[in-house]
């Protein structure tokens, strides 16, 4: 039998495998965003309906909401190979959209943003289970900042990417574009090392292995914090997709165009906002990662409440600051996640997240549209600072009581391993 010193040890993966996963996922991420943008388009042209526009960016999000069942996918197989087969299987579902002619095959566009959507919920929670097989646990932070930062350079971008090709080339070249994206995403997944253990086939009820992510969300007071945190500031955020075209009209009196602009400036500082989340976390330190989700919060509350004075240069800062905080808020959170999870739940647990900080938008969105036409929109901004600042001061007074050592998760029981064996 050989001994201690002769056993094999598991591979820890080098910075090689990190870029290769990095690069696999933003590309993915850029064809997604040029995709819905052009999709969107396309169904306007075809029916003549803002409506049916719309609905296909709800297409693409609604599957996010079926969380618990993406969940459980992820946590019953190799998340690697999982990560590069929904990659493949979702380059083909993108060839349904071939086949539209005219209005009458209109229907094809949301089952292939649905499609999509229902995809990408698989792959974000796969891939955050992935990491923390990737990075010491030490790392996750900064690396999610740098996954986050490059994200929102590709959103900056793929909007006019995919608008560009539309005009000039067709739908059907962007999803092409979206096709090519997923297969590089899938080779650069495959040709990832990561050492991972045959997952445990969940013995329990059905119903409590579905909700096994929501409860420890709700059992851990870091992770239930962080949530309810971020449930009742995007819940307030989510305002911001009706309100913005108020700021626009009523506030700025110009047209509904000029909301590209302000998108582009809240691109802007997103972009910062990532890289600044990554400096924040090495200054506050492993295990205090909720602490970007109160600076992110804060700022965006800061960003919503600029909105409500007169301006174009100030309607311009306030969005620049809006998005400035968006990363921190979001890595934060996943962070948290990936850091206070047990690698059995890891799928779960982020899917959860993922629909606990979803639903509230859609909620938003839903009730500033039927808002809107009898409310002053800047009571409604007030409304939403109130929510987005309220939520990040909770959360603040909670991350005082938290211990600075994280509950220990997948990535530090297997480094600990391989610190233990070398």
């Amino acid at each position: 039998m050989p001994t201690d010193s002769e056993a094999p040890q598991a591979r820890t993966p080098g910075k090689r495998d990190v870029r290769l996963w990095i690069a696999g996922t933003s590309v993915s991420l850029f064809g997604d965003a040029a995709l819905w943008i052009a999709l969107g388009i396309w169904m306007k042209d075809l029916t003549d309906s803002n409506g049916a526009a719309g609905l296909a960016f709800a297409a693409y999000v609604v599957p996010r909401l079926g969380a618990p069942f993406l969940g459980l996918a992820v946590d019953r197989y190799r998340r690697r190979p999982l990560i590069a087969l929904i990659n493949f299987v979702l380059a083909g579902w993108v060839c349904l959209a071939f086949l539209v002619q005219d209005k009458d095959q209109a229907w094809l566009l949301y089952l292939v943003l649905f499609g999509i959507g229902l995809g990408v919920g698989m792959h974000n929670a796969a891939g955050s289970a992935l990491l923390t097989r990737l990075v010491p646990p030490d790392d996750l932070g900064t690396t999610n900042a740098l996954m986050r930062t490059l994200q929102e350079g590709g959103m900056l971008v793929a909007p006019a990417v995919g608008t560009l090709l539309y005009t000039m080339v067709g739908a059907r070249a962007v999803a092409a574009l979206e096709v090519v994206t997923f297969l590089l995403c899938a080779v650069c997944v495959l040709a990832v090392r990561v050492d991972e253990p045959e997952p445990q086939r969940p013995d329990g009820r059905l119903s409590q292995e579905l909700l096994a992510g929501v409860r420890h969300l709700a059992r851990t007071p870091r992770l239930r914090a962080v949530s309810v945190a971020m449930g009742f500031g995007l819940l307030g955020f989510g305002f911001i997709e009706t309100l913005i075209y108020a700021v626009a009209d009523e506030g700025l009196h110009r047209s509904a165009t000029f909301v590209g602009v302000l998108t582009v400036s809240k691109g802007v500082g997103s972009v910062l906002g990532g890289v600044a989340g990554g400096r924040v976390l090495k200054r506050v330190g492993p295990g205090r990662e909720a602490m970007l989700t109160v600076l992110g919060l804060g700022t965006m509350g800061l960003g919503c409440a600029l909105l409500i004075l007169p301006g174009v240069a100030v309607a311009l800062a306030g969005v620049f600051v809006i998005g400035l905080g968006i990363p921190g808020a979001v890595v934060g959170l996943y962070t948290s996640v990936q850091r206070n999870s047990p690698d059995g739940l890891q799928g779960r647990v982020a899917s959860a997240a993922s629909m606990l900080a979803t639903a509230p938008q859609v909620l938003a969105v839903a009730t500033s549209a039927a808002l809107i036409a009898a409310v002053d929109y800047r009571v409604l901004l007030g409304v939403m600072v109130v929510l987005i600042v309220g939520s990040s001061c909770y959360l603040g007074l909670r991350v005082r009581t938290f211990t600075t050592a994280p509950q220990p998760g997948p990535a530090a029981q297997t480094h600990s391993a391989s610190a233990a064996a070398e």
